[in-house]
């Protein structure tokens, strides 16, 4: 049959650049102008046109055109084309006649003296490395390899495989003088027009071997696999030069900070050309096993319907082949040949695949080339593999999951659940192993997966075809919609690399020739093989494990016949391997072994090599990146646990003494890395077996804690010396990694500090530098270091402005807000954000706002927390409020935001929360409530609020948030507290939570009761060790809400404070940093009623010592004396103990206060957690409320007569009563409401005198969602703690005291008689009226 000579398919474009594409999307980004070949004669006739189309709208004009066509200069191009492949030719022949005297040019079996530099082979100067390794330079040839010191042997065909009916070795000498042509090219377009020139009819050799003319010419768009043009090591060298030119543009590219869009991505320009997808086509074909001499519709019809394993109907099969036909005619008219005389015998074959369906494996037997032997060998796998990774074709497992043979099923077997077969990136696999099929593609055979591969290739072929139809019909372009299925493809290629990779080491372990013979693969070519799928992120453990287990094997092998181990970048990088892919399991952990035991050998030396810095640092990197995911896999156990410690620990040893040793030679990657290493897994700081303050996540455990803390510590002195003069050659990522590991490390010096000092001088040079990562995590260090530098820190933080806010991550803005309220640094303007309490007249601009960096920052973090809440993780939500609440400012829009989204309708909840995640976020709330105390004292008159006091804390909460949403954020908080367990709470969690809830004055019961067992638990087990501050708050807490503890908690308490301090004060001062938690614990004891002797003695030396010497006590606590809150809790204490406790002898010294208190002027720092501590104790502020007036006035009218706000002094109290007091006057008692001649006291409890039962199942929540000057609550009529020990300090002082509750009075509607009635009732229960 004739070709068709309409227009239609006589004019056609060419299978060349159309546009660039994003990635795999699709998205076409237009960079430069296309071309096309015309013409409608036979290629060696027909005349050339040097015509060029006009550009894609939107592509640069100044693109690099390629020119397809001729014009009057067509017979000089010409003759300098055919100039250039004889020369190519010529140099073919040279260099394999060079490689035959063993001349340089082989470079070692790679394809170009490129890639053997790279590994070792060669010099710069071109010279074989006479260090290589024996078992690289001495492989075994096997019969029949194609490949024999970079060229190919004789007898082959040039897919290595014969050919039919026979082949001359005029293919061999194409296929080498091709081979070197393609290592000749310079450019991503010259090797693709390379390519299509070497499988174009027009190429010198074919496989017509009649001699005729009349049989249609063979090309890479109209046959399978090449079409015999090209073999395994074409297509290999190809790809592998692809890769580079891709990989060292975009390098040159960054190197040169070209950021501007300009610059040509060569990556993009080489994955949008559709002579790529040709090549990437026909190579799979190849690795698939196709025969090339098999045609694209012949090869269509033998699949018949196989379409990923499912038939297609037959009426969708025909239109498919009718397509294809038409597309092979449009093409072959490029070539100016004809395919229709074939189809004679297609359409019967045709009818035959449709209507009878065959299995996978008799289409394979029809497709395979003759011999059926895989056309690629180990070095040409482990290449493409290399190539189709560096090029981020190929797609991660989580969107084209792993494809896997799973023959078990087949077997009527149950499938293996294997544990270590996990999937993921996080701690698990990344795909599924041969046995496990569950999250992976599963097949029956090889076959089957060979035949997916060809479906794919087909599908890749369509649209390249539907192109150039479009092309040739003037429609649109198709925006690269082949390039989606050219990604799967190439996952799939790699699929069926692995799975023959698995089952040829399968086979060696269960053959015994097959183990005693040479490798399939070697060690580079196994790191390789391994560096690819864990940067596609295509690997599995079945692939991982196999590959491993043969390396181990292998050496085993070598080593025992007197040969030579992998060398450390093999290792290494199989290592690295693993921990990219994030795979586990106990292959993993024999592999850390056998690296462990051969440097323990070698002495260091690994079978004879030394590890380059660059090794060693990969190597401590994937060691500390997999030991980390410990936390995500379920499927470790003690005693593998046990041996990867064994086998990390020795191996990191080795690391360290190389780096003292050698430091000069590390580069500023590779010293940042490994210090990263050691920190992340804890190796070498002072608590590597146990609690690690600075660094919460696995800790490496070591059989010589001391000495390896001795060793680190000498590596970090070495580094820190070494890294100083050269810090102006790290990059800022390498100096926030350094400071990092320094930080989490715990390691302080002298030269520490002078790095630190160094690290902060770069950031304020060069600041812009430093990315949102980089700012807050070196932020984050110099803050941990406690290294305290405001010119650092606000030349950080200026990159956290309202422009530039919306670049960074939850992580960096919560990292950086951390290490400003570590460090101290607060905004300038502490009352900007506070809608609630301070006047709008009183709060700055948003100018003022952005000449301070920290305020800006500060205001541009919260803007972005309220705006996008759910892209924050618990942790960093939790630390943006603790941020603002720990340096004093407050921000009502922000946690108001932040109560609503965590427990409003369909809010995130506290389920996800971790135990310190959910005591500091109500930390975080209470502190903000109780800033208000502050702002009352700076603003005084002008603040908006009109409660004082402890109710003052609670209003502002309520102003804040809402009373409905604060008090449901408590309550869920408790509820997911006990659900958690309170054994996962830490000491400090159980201690901010507890606080929190005292601050707020909300009881829940059921929490309180449960982190009372918790507590008694932990103190009689012995097993937990409480510090200080912890044991005040605590106890403070159950005694301010009025809690009621069983007293063995208070025993319990006190008997692990005596135990710890030995009665002097320097163990006091020890165990508690403040004199202010000893005065809270001893108001605590008060409150409670209970008066341990031996813990009361302590709190009485702690706080005013044995020898009646305030300066001594300054001294010992580093202070400027007591409180003024604490002088009058020792007040309260004193008269408590006294009437109650006389027999501990308790006394202040004689001239108490004087001399003793704060000295003038100095305060306690701002956003102090003990504020409200204090206030609970505090001097006498007194104020009469409207209540307490229109009570006195009731009290009046009946003939009550009184006096509001009686106060009563030390002297009274001493004369009157014999109580211990000193002489010095104070006023620290008084009566609302008082008739001083009966002794009788009327206490006008408003709501600051009640504890909020917020799980009383009686007790709604408010729906009102505002607040004025009441609340809803009435609680269960408890009273507080402080209200309990005021009581009972009265009535020991002879006063009867009568309390009226708020609500009782208000209740009563303003009805003066009832309010008689009412006043008068109550004057009749006490005998002294």
């Amino acid at each position: 049959m004739d070709v068709d000579p309409s227009p239609r398919r006589s004019s056609l474009s060419s299978i060349v650049p159309i546009f660039f594409v994003d990635g795999f999307s699709g998205s076409p980004v237009p960079s430069f102008p296309t071309t096309m070949v015309t013409g409608g004669a036979p290629s060696s006739t027909r005349r050339m046109e040097h015509r060029p189309l006009a550009p894609l709208k939107g592509s640069s004009t100044t693109s690099t055109r390629l020119w397809v066509g001729g014009d009057h200069q067509q017979q000089q191009r010409q003759r300098r084309r055919q100039e250039r492949l004889e020369s190519s030719e010529l140099e073919g022949m040279k260099q394999q006649r060079q490689s035959k005297k063993g001349g340089n040019q082989s470079y070692a079996g790679y394809h170009d003296q490129e890639t053997a530099q790279e590994y070792g082979y060669f010099d710069d100067k071109g010279h074989r490395n006479k260090k290589i390794s024996k078992w690289n330079t001495k492989k075994k040839k096997k019969k029949g390899s194609s490949w024999k010191g970079g060229g190919w042997e004789e007898g082959t065909t040039a897919n290595n495989s014969p050919a039919r009916g026979g082949k001359s070795s005029s293919s061999f000498a194409a296929a080498r003088a091709f081979n070197t042509k393609l290592t000749k090219c310079q450019s991503t377009s010259e090797l693709l027009t390379a390519f299509m020139e070497q499988t174009s009819s027009s190429s010198s050799s074919d496989n017509d071997d009649t001699g005729g003319t009349s049989a249609p010419k063979s090309t890479a768009a109209t046959h399978l696999a090449g079409a015999n043009k090209a073999n395994s090591v074409n297509f290999s060298t190809c790809l592998h030069r692809l890769a580079r030119f891709a990989n060292n543009n975009n390098n040159n590219n960054s190197n040169n900070n070209n950021n501007n869009g300009d610059a040509v991505d060569e990556r993009k320009r080489v994955l949008s050309d559709p002579r790529f997808a040709l090549l990437v086509c026909s190579m799979a074909e190849m690795a698939a096993g196709c025969d090339p001499t098999i045609s694209i519709v012949e090869g269509n019809t033998i699949m018949g319907g196989y379409n990923g394993g499912v038939k297609q109907r037959k009426e969708d099969i025909v239109d498919v082949v009718d397509e294809l036909e038409e597309a092979d005619d449009v093409l072959n008219a490029i070539a100016g040949v004809t395919t229709r005389q074939q189809r004679g015998t297609n359409d019967e074959a045709d009818s035959r695949s449709i209507d009878n369906e065959e299995s996978a494996e008799s289409i394979m037997a029809r497709l395979k080339a003759p011999g059926g032997k895989n056309a690629f060998s180990s070095r040409e796998c482990s290449n493409v593999c290399w190539a189709l990774a560096k090029l981020r074709m190929a797609p991660p497992g989580t969107a084209l999951p792993v494809g896997r043979v799973v023959t078990s099923i087949d077997e009527g077997e149950e499938e293996d659940d294997d544990p270590d077969d996990g999937s993921g990136e996080e701690g698990g696999r990344d795909g599924p192993s041969s046995s496990s099929s569950s999250s992976g593609r599963s097949f029956s055979s090889a076959d089957e997966m060979s035949l997916d591969v060809i479906s794919s290739s087909l599908e890749v072929r369509m649209r390249l075809f539907e192109e150039a139809r479009n092309r040739k019909n003037g429609l649109r372009a198709s925006d690269g919609g082949w390039i989606p299925e050219l990604s799967r493809l190439a996952g799939k290629v790699m699929d069926l690399v692995a799975i023959r990779t698995v089952d040829e080491y399968a086979a060696r372990t269960t053959n015994v020739a097959a183990t005693t013979g040479g490798a399939q693969f070697n060690p580079q070519e196994m790191a390789s093989v391994l560096w690819a799928f864990a940067k596609a992120k295509r690997g599995d453990g079945a692939l991982f494990d196999a590959v491993a287990e043969e390396l181990m094997r292998q050496t085993e092998f070598e080593l025992g016949r007197g040969g030579q181990g992998p060398k450390p970048q093999e290792l290494s990088n199989t290592i690295w391997a693993f921990a990219t892919a994030g795979i586990r399991g106990d292959t993993q952990v024999e592999l850390v072994k056998f690296m462990a035991d051969a440097l323990d050998e070698g002495r260091g030396q690994f079978f004879g090599f030394q590890f380059k810095p660059q090794e060693l640092s990969n190597t401590a990197w994937a060691l500390a990146t997999l030991h980390s995911r410990r936390n995500t896999d379920l499927t470790d156990t003690d005693a593998r646990r046990v041996r990867e410690d064994d086998g990390m620990v020795r191996v990191l040893r080795w690391v360290a003494k190389s780096l003292a040793e050698r430091v000069d030679s590390f580069k500023p990657q590779e010293l940042s890395n490994s210090i990263w290493a050691f920190s992340t897994v804890g190796f070498g700081y002072d608590e590597a077996c146990g609690t690690n303050n600075h660094n919460d996540y696995v800790h490496l455990a070591t059989d010589d804690p001391s000495g390896d803390k001795e060793l680190v510590f000498e590596t970090l002195e070495v580094i820190a010396e070494n890294a100083l003069p050269r810090l102006d050659r790290f990059k800022a990522q390498e100096l926030n990694n350094m400071a990092w590991g320094f930080a989490r490390l715990g390691h302080r010096s002298e030269r520490t500090e002078k790095l630190f000092a160094g690290v902060a001088k770069e950031m304020i040079r060069r600041t812009w530098q430093f990315k949102p990562q980089d700012v807050g995590t070196t932020l984050w260090s110099f803050a941990t270091a406690e290294y305290i530098d405001l010119e650092a820190f606000r030349a950080g933080v200026s990159r956290l402005n309202f422009r530039q806010i919306r670049s960074f991550k939850p992580q960096e803005m919560s990292n950086t807000l951390w290490a400003l309220a570590t460090a101290g640094f607060g905004p300038e303007h502490w009352g900007a954000f506070d809608t609630t309490l301070v006047p709008a007249s009183k709060r700055p601009t948003k100018q003022m706002i952005s000449n301070d960096p920290i305020t800006e920052c500060f205001a541009a973090v919260a803007s972005e927390t309220m705006r996008r809440p759910y892209d924050f993780k618990d942790q960093e939500l939790k630390d943006v409020l603790w941020s603002f609440s720990k340096i004093g400012v407050r921000h009502p829009a922000l946690f108001q935001k932040m109560a609503k989204h965590i427990v409003g309708r369909n809010g995130r909840g506290f389920s996800s929360f971790s135990s310190q995640g959910l005591g500091n976020t109500l930390w975080s709330f209470a502190k903000q409530a109780q800033l208000s105390l502050e702002v009352i004292e700076m603003l005084g008159d002008d603040v908006k609020l009109v409660s004082t006091g402890r109710l003052a804390v609670y209003e502002t909460s309520c102003l804040d948030n809402g009373e409905d949403v604060i008090k449901r954020l408590f309550v869920r908080a408790a509820e997911a507290g006990i659900d958690m367990g309170l054994a996962r709470f830490t000491n400090q969690d159980l201690s901010n939570t507890v606080w929190a809830y005292s601050t707020m004055g909300m009881l829940h019961s059921g929490f309180f009761k449960e982190a009372e067992n918790e507590v008694i638990n932990r103190l009689r087990s012995k097993k937990s060790k409480f510090r200080g501050q912890e044991i005040a708050n605590i106890l403070w807490s159950y005694a301010t809400l009025n809690a009621q503890p069983e007293m063995a908690m208070v025993d319990a308490l006190s008997s692990f404070v005596v135990s710890e301090c030995h009665g002097d004060e320097y163990s006091i001062a020890r165990m508690f940093g403040q004199r202010q938690e000893l005065a809270n614990l001893a108001w605590s004891c008060a409150v409670l009623g209970r008066y341990p002797k031996e813990l009361m003695d302590i709190l009485y030396t702690g706080l005013v010592g044995t020898g009646n010497d305030p300066e001594q006590m300054k001294r010992v606590f580093n202070d400027d004396g007591l409180q003024k809150s604490s002088i009058m809790t020792l007040y309260y204490v004193q008269v408590a103990a006294d009437v109650e406790a006389p027999d501990l002898g308790l006394s202040l010294p004689i001239r108490f206060p004087n001399g003793w208190g704060e000295d003038e002027g100095r305060h306690q720092a701002k956003g102090d957690e003990n504020d409200l501590i204090q206030m609970s104790s505090s001097m006498l502020t007194l104020t009469v409320s409207r209540l307490q007036r229109d009570v006195s006035g009731t009290f009046d009218r009946i003939g009550f007569d009184n006096i509001l706000e009686h106060v009563i002094d030390t002297n009274e109290i001493k004369d009157q009563y014999g109580i211990q007091l000193p002489h010095s006057p104070k006023e620290f008692l008084s009566i609302d409401i008082a008739n001083i001649n009966k002794q009788i006291g009327i206490e006008v409890d408003g709501p600051g005198h009640f504890v909020r039962l917020i799980d009383n199942p009686g007790n709604k929540l408010s729906t009102r969602s505002s607040l004025k000057h009441q609340f809803d609550d009435r609680g269960e009529n408890r009273v507080n703690g402080p209200t309990i020990l005021k009581h009972r300090l009265l009535t020991h002082l002879g006063w009867d005291i009568i309390h009226l509750p708020y609500w009782e009075y208000q209740g009563l509607g303003g009805d003066k008689d009832q309010e008689m009635d009412y006043c008068q009732n109550l004057l009749d229960q006490t005998p002294k009226w």
